[in-house]
């Protein structure tokens, strides 16, 4: 602490001593009369004539460019992701049908198919339908408690 304060005063008896006390004041000549305005000489001055006053700028500051999607990486992950889910189902779907592309064609359930095989063997006769087929015929069928 004692060697702060006696830089201080070290550099305060140097300002007084490298800067006259008659040059504090601006020159009379100069100003116009009437004028309340005092011209500010061209290159400014430092308080003590030895030491230069250092000039202080502001940095550039230069913010990163943000992608026009913030989220593309993301998308593009999952894409990746559900491409080879994709691929991995075809070749599953290869390996089960054994090298088969075609598609099985689709059953479409029959009424009047044909009947079992036990069935035919134990000679089962076919069930006739016991109720109404359509909506019509359910709706032509007389009501409980009509007669």
């Amino acid at each position: 602490m004692n060697v702060v304060r006696l830089l201080l005063w070290i550099a305060i008896a140097a300002a007084f001593v490298a800067q006259p006390v008659g040059a504090a004041q601006a020159p009379v000549a100069q100003q116009q009369p009437g004028s309340d305005i005092t011209p500010t000489p061209e290159e400014s001055q430092s308080p003590w004539g030895w030491l230069k006053m250092p000039t202080i700028t502001m940095p550039k500051i230069n913010m990163p460019k943000m992608p026009a999607d913030p989220l593309a990486p993301i998308k593009s992950s999952a894409r990746k992701v559900s491409d080879g889910g994709k691929k991995a189902w075809e070749g599953t779907k290869e390996i089960l049908r054994g090298g088969k592309t075609e598609e099985p064609a689709a059953r479409v359930a029959n009424a009047s198919e044909a009947p079992s095989l036990w069935d035919r063997l134990t000679g089962k006769e076919p069930k006739a339908p016991e109720g109404p087929a359509t909506v019509t015929e359910w709706m032509k069928q007389p009501r409980v408690g009509e007669e």
